[in-house]
Formats: C-alpha cells, structure tokens, sequence
C-alpha cells in the first residue's frame, strides 16, 4: 500500500493547490508539511503514526482552517476539512478495513473540486483519480488483478461517457433539482471600488473573464479598441471612486434599429455585473439592464452564463437635472488643492469642454507621463496630487480618477467606467477571449446638448495599450511576466509555450459553450438541424432506438464474456475426433487416438505426437504451444484432404 498511500496523499495536495482552489497560505502550508511528513515516513519505512498525535494535529488542523480561511465561506471550509480528514485518514490507515474507509471517502472528496471549477482540466483530472481510486478498490478485494481490473474500469468509463453524451443530447433537458454552492472566493479584475493609488501591481491574474462570439458579418466591426463596459462609479471621497446608486437598478431601455447582436459567455464570478461593449440590452432572462446601459445577472454567480447582448440606447438626456449635475462635480474640498488649482487655470484658458481636455491632454504629453504596471502607491493625503506633480508613471486607474477629479472640480460632470479593454482574438474559432488583467477604467463626461461621452487619458501616455490585449502589450512585457509568475500566458512569448495555451484554450471553449452551456436552447437548435421540425417528438424516439441498440450489444457481450473458453488442445482434440468414422465421444482419449492410428495408419507417428503433446498438457499442465497447435492443425487438414479422397 506504499505507493498507493504516497499517491492519494500527493492527490490531496494537487486539490488544496489548485488555482481554483483559495484556502489561504495556513492551511495550504499545513497541507504541504502533512504530505512531507507523510512522504518521509514512507521512505524510512517506519510504521504508522499513533492515534494520540493524529488527534492533536486534527484539532490543530481545524484550528487553523478555521483562522485561514474563515466561517463565512462555509464550502471552502467544509472542503478544506474535508482534504484535512483524508490526508490523516492516510497517515492512519493499517489495516484492509481502514483502507476501505479511505477509498470510499475519497468518492466523496476528489469530486469536491467540481464547487470550485467545471472546467475540462478539473474534470479530466477528477476522473483519473477517481478512476485509480476504483481500480485499487477492486483489487484491494482480490477481484481482480490490477490490470484486469484497469480493462474494467476503462471500459466501463467509456461506456459511461456513450450513454452520458446520448442522454444530454437527446432527452428533454429538465430545470436543475439542486445546484452546487458556489464558493465566495471566485475573482474577478473589477471592483465595485475603484482605489488605484493604494495599488502597487497590476495584472496578477491570468484567469479568463469571458468570451464574446460575433457573426462573420459584424466580426470586423468589434476590432480595437473594446471597451467593455461593467461598472459606473459616480461617487468620489478623494481616494477611492465608489458604485453608482443607479447601477443596481433595473430598468428597460431601446434597442437600437437593425443592430447585430452578438454572444458573451461570462465566467463565474463574485460580482453580478456583466459586459458589453458601448450601452447594451439582453434579451436573456435572467440579465437585466441599468440606467447607465449596463448588465447584470440575476441568478447564481458561481456557473459560467451564455447571454445575448443587443446594442441599446440609453436615456442619454441632452440635459441634466440639477441633482444628477451636483452628484457628478462632488469633490471632497480639501484634498489635492495643486491639481485643482492647475484644472482652473485650464478652465480659464479653455472656452470649451473640447479645450479644456486638448489642455489636459497636452500636460500629459509635454511631461512625459508614462504607463506602468507597477506604480509607486501614494503616501500623501493628496494622493492625485502626488501622483499629477511628482510621480507621473501608473496605470488606467490613475489617469482616469486624475481627469475625472480634474473635470469634477471645474465642474464639468464625469464619472468612472471600470470593465476591461481589448481581447485575444481566435482567428480559428472565431471569438474573442477577455482576461482579468485586461481591467481597464476610463472616463465618462456630460456636454449640454450631446449627452455623455467617453474619454480614456491612458490613450494619451500609452495608445498602443488601446490596440489589444495587454499581453499583447510589448512596451510592458517584462513587468507583465513579472507580475503574473509562473504562468503559460506569461511565457507566450515563446513559440511553442504560445501554441499550447491556444490549443487549451479552445478546448476550453468547446467544453463551456457545447457542455456546459449546452441548455434548452442549444439542444433545440441542435435537434432542428438534424431531425428537421418534429424534433421533439423524433428525439424520443431516437434516444430510445439507440439505448436499445447500445444495451442489446452491452447484453451480448456480456454473454459471451461468460462462456468459458475451450482450452486450444482440447478445442484440437475434438476436431481430430470428428475426422473418425466412429463415434469416439466417449472413449478415452488414448483409445480414441489408437482407433484412429487403426483407421489412418500412414498418420500413426504424427496421431502419436500429437497424443503425447495432449497428455503433457491434459494431465501434467504443460504449455500446448506455437509449434503443437501448427502440428495438429497440419495433421488435421492432411487426415480431412484423405477422408475426402475414400469418400
């Protein structure tokens, strides 16, 4: 059982390690010293480990998941006890009875991963541990032998997979009786708090946020610059930029006329807010829109949601109320008093909106501002200030709430955007894929008779950033790769590394849109396109013609799988015995052979080899092998071609 043990432990650990998985570096360093404890003990041999120690490191165990990862996210605690139980279960475990114990334990842990991600890895990886844990399960009942046992397993997963594929695509798919709880610590680039100036690294995050499938008509259209939009922030306390009020509301708004729609499959996530480029509608139901055109979902957070977005119009009043007008100039008066101070004297410059940005914008430039991935975090109370006069390097966050203060404080209306810009383009699957480190904020602000607009400073420092994805952004490659570690998106840059997170990447894709989102809808569709109109009723009748075709071949083989095999030098005794022109059924088998030496006596030396090569291997167990079975059939086929010629 050593290596069995050294496996299930090392298993446990892949679990608390995953990337989907966030236990907190406690409990993920208890995991690590328990497998190292555990490994060191294997390789000196030495017995098992006493049920008083094993008691003490379970309450301290449950003491410091409980500190790492909190009371609140009850599933990552229950799983994080879960893997803590298994893993001492191991260094435990004597006896064939306590073995047992952990195999069948283990079918309720190793699925436990599917709370945290159903994505094609995590699968791939459960059924193999859950496929070795049932092939050491049938061995371990001296069944089977580990290879056999192997050949069954395999061949009962395929089978499985036959029939799961059969039901999902034909059966009536059916409201979901329970769902899995999602776990709380799902991530996401954006924030409903905007506080760029406290941070000092961006893009630490490789982790898909979504994908969006255009038409071949309107492709060309969604090139750069993306600007998905998710979040409006219209609140300013001087260091942070906080959520619109509005933005939880919904309400409906116009679609535009004859505007293509296209397709967004939006990852799980710990926020409701959804993506669109510009403002957006959804004809999907449980997505809703927002005053300010944006969406958000009204269902669990924690599964991937393929909806439908719609370019809308929003109620973009050529005019604002006074309220709205008060809500989107507010300024703490205190703070960054040199930043507001140069925005009046452009304002005093400037007779225009227009002017006064073509000002801020060439202060920008002339001071040669830069774009970077690691900022130094303020450390003054006036944080837009340091950053305007002495700094002068950051990232989106920081040139956004500067122009957005700015503006505020000459009293031109403005807000925050957070969402993200750009994506990768699969130009053979035709999709384009966001990620976490594509956050992106830019500004939004009011002209009297045009409405709001759009305004992204980053453009003015860095407008290569606008062209795609940021990691597609070679200025930053170095910071880039720095900051997301050891990642296959941080070494794209090699040729090969590249091609192999592509080709991952879209069976990733296939497996969210085709089986994890395969819904209603899809199977609908799917249905009309082979079965014509009726679909309903003839996918009844060909899921049942083809379970009965599929159980009828299981039946058979089964049957034959039963019937014991003939030995091959009885199955050439027999065949010799028919040459005879006697019955010889039930004669013996020296007697048989000496009546047909009798009857073919120029076959007498040959019928007496081959008789002792039958004794041999009848009566003392010996190997009838290659060159006896050509013999006898040799013998055979010469005995029939002379039968033949009597005749």
């Amino acid at each position: 059982m050593t290596t069995n043990a050294l496996f299930f432990s090392t298993s446990y650990l892949i679990l608390t390690l995953l990337p989907i998985t966030d236990f907190g570096i406690a409990f993920n360093s208890l995991m690590i010293g328990l497998a190292a404890w555990h490994g060191a003990r294997l390789f000196q041999k030495k017995s098992n480990v006493r049920n008083a120690i094993l008691n003490v490191v379970a309450i301290v165990g449950m003491a410091i998941t409980v500190m790492s990862i909190g009371l609140k996210n009850t599933v990552s605690v229950f799983v994080a006890l879960m893997l803590l139980a298994c893993q001492l279960k191991v260094l435990q475990a004597k006896s064939l009875t306590q073995w047992r114990q952990v195999l069948v334990l283990n079918f309720f842990t190793f699925p436990c991963a599917f709370l945290f991600s159903q994505s094609l890895y995590v699968a791939l990886l459960v059924l193999g541990m859950l496929s070795f844990n049932l092939v050491l399960m049938i061995t371990i009942q001296n069944i089977e032998t580990t290879k056999s046992a192997s050949r069954f397993v395999l061949s009962k997963i395929v089978l499985s997979c036959m029939l799961s594929a059969l039901l999902i695509l034909f059966l009536p798919r059916l409201p979901a009786f329970w769902q899995l709880p999602g776990p709380q610590t799902a991530k996401t680039g954006l924030s409903e708090t905007v506080s760029p100036f406290s941070i000092s690294q961006l893009s630490q995050s490789d982790e898909l946020a979504f994908r969006a499938i255009f038409n071949n008509k309107n492709i060309r259209q969604a090139q750069s610059p993306l600007y998905w939009r998710a979040i409006v922030h219209d609140e300013f306390d001087g260091q942070q930029w906080h959520i619109a009020n509005l933005q939880k509301t919904a309400i409906s708004i116009k679609k535009q006329p004859a505007a293509p729609s296209y397709s967004i499959i939006a990852q799980p996530s710990n926020a409701p807010w959804l993506y669109a480029l510009g403002a957006a509608s959804s004809p999907t139901n449980i997505v809703k829109n927002t005053y300010f055109g944006t969406l958000f979902r009204t269902d669990k957070l924690n599964a991937t949601l393929e909806y439908i977005v719609t370019p809308s119009i929003t109620d973009n009043n050529t005019q604002m109320p006074n309220w709205l007008y008060r809500n989107n100039t507010a300024i703490p008066g205190s703070l960054n008093p040199r930043a507001r101070a140069l925005a009046q004297q452009w304002d005093n410059q400037a007779n225009t909106t227009g002017q006064f940005i073509a000002l801020m914008r060439r202060y920008f430039t002339d001071q040669q501002f830069s774009y970077t991935l690691t900022p130094q975090a303020a450390t003054s109370e006036h944080m837009i200030d340091q950053f305007l006069f002495d700094y002068k390097s950051g990232f989106c966050g920081h040139y956004a709430s500067t122009v957005a203060m700015m503006m505020r404080s000459v009293g031109i209306p403005a807000r925050l955007v957070s969402g993200y810009l750009g994506a990768e383009y699969n130009e053979q699957q035709g999709y384009f894929s966001v990620y976490q480190y594509d956050a992106h904020a830019w500004v939004e602000y009011f002209v009297p008779g045009k409405g709001w607009q759009s305004l992204d400073p980053t453009a003015w420092v860095s407008p290569q950033r606008l062209l795609g994805s940021l990691s597609q952004y070679q200025p930053l490659a170095n910071e880039f790769q720095t900051n997301l570690g050891i990642s296959l998106t941080a070494f794209s840059s090699f040729p090969a590394i590249n091609w192999l997170r592509l080709k991952l990447e879209e069976l990733d894709y296939q497996w969210t849109r085709w089986v994890l989102n395969f819904d209603q809808q899809k199977q609908n569709s799917m249905l009309e396109n082979l079965l014509g109109k009726n679909a309903k009723q003839w996918s009844g009748i060909v899921a049942v013609v083809l379970l009965s075709i599929i159980f009828s071949i299981l039946f058979f083989y089964i049957q034959m799988s039963h019937r014991v095999k003939e030995p091959r030098a009885i199955r050439l005794y027999r065949q010799l015995m028919s040459l005879s022109s006697q019955d010889l059924a039930s004669t013996a088998p020296k007697k048989s052979i000496e009546l047909l030496q009798q009857q073919f006596p120029e076959y007498g030396a040959q019928l007496e080899q081959f008789y002792a090569n039958f004794a041999a291997h009848r009566y003392q167990g010996k190997s009838f092998g290659k060159n006896q079975n050509i013999h006898a059939k040799n013998l055979i086929n010469s005995i029939k071609t002379k039968a033949k010629r009597k005749i």
